[in-house]
């Protein structure tokens, strides 16, 4: 039985438009952020079963236009629970598969307004919107576990947001990400990630497709850990969209820079 706990800090960027798979030269929103921190529990209940809990805060979610105007909004984001379950392993070859499974509830600041205008629902800090996802897990250890690899694809259904100032329906989202990590000494860890993500076109009041939503992009992101005193790990993390192909005409991310620490507690021991 094992808990680790984590604190993470990411800080993104965007400042492109793209029209299909082109860069565009639109102009209406100037360049756009935020800064968001979250703490995480997963908990090891069995060899087998392990839980989730994650929460975050956005401490700054921000647009600002070409015409000297801006819009930024704070607040609590979404409550994400999970859980994973070891339904393969072989011990032999080191290869595992996880059946997984995660819900979100947006218990947090939603329809919030600048003056009488509801803010965009893309700096709105939570969702606002319940969202189920399922995926599915692979691992290989090779070399006595100085690389792993790692094999995830999930699917993700949003629920209709209907409040009343909003009556909205995210795209379902598609993930498909493999990554390697190769121990460089034992406590150093270097990683690199492939990450593919799809998005269906969302949906308005009268449920007629929005055409500037959804696209596919894919990233590429370097990743170094270190292991310190303790069971203590920090590592750090940087998200580039090397391809991305829009419906319509969308503000795009430019890159994402993300720092975590953590801790592991073995009960066992």
């Amino acid at each position: 039985k094992i808990l680790e706990a984590g604190i993470l800090g990411t800080y993104s960027y965007s400042d492109i438009y793209f029209r299909g798979n082109e860069k565009s030269d639109y102009e209406y929103i100037d360049y756009s952020y935020f800064i968001y921190s979250s703490a995480n529990l997963a908990y090891g209940i069995t060899d087998k079963l392990k839980v989730s809990a994650e929460i975050g805060y956005f401490f700054a979610k921000a647009q600002y236009f070409v015409f000297d105007q801006n819009r930024n909004a704070t607040g609590l984001g979404d409550l994400v629970l999970g859980a994973q379950y070891l339904a393969y392993q072989n011990c032999e070859k080191f290869f595992n598969i996880f059946p997984r499974a995660k819900v979100t509830l947006p218990i947090g600041t939603f329809d919030q307004v600048d003056g009488s205008v509801v803010l965009p629902i893309d700096i709105q800090p939570s969702s606002g919107s319940y969202k189920y996802q399922v995926g599915l897990l692979f691992s290989k250890i090779y070399m006595q576990g100085k690389l792993a690899l790692f094999f995830d694809n999930s699917f993700e259904y949003s629920q209709r947001i209907e409040t009343e100032r909003t009556n909205y329906k995210y795209g379902n989202l598609y993930n498909n990400s493999l990554y390697a990590g190769y121990k460089i000494i034992p406590k150093l860890t270097l990683a690199l990630q492939w990450r593919s993500q799809y998005r269906d076109k969302a949906s308005d009041k009268n449920e007629e497709l929005v055409n500037a939503t959804g696209g596919h992009v894919m990233f590429i992101a370097p990743q170094l850990r270190y292991s310190f005193w303790k069971q203590w790990n920090v590592s750090l993390k940087y998200d580039y969209p090397f391809y991305k192909n829009m419906n319509g005409t969308q503000l795009t991310n430019n890159y994402a820079v993300s720092l975590r620490l953590s801790k592991s507690i073995d009960f066992n021991h």
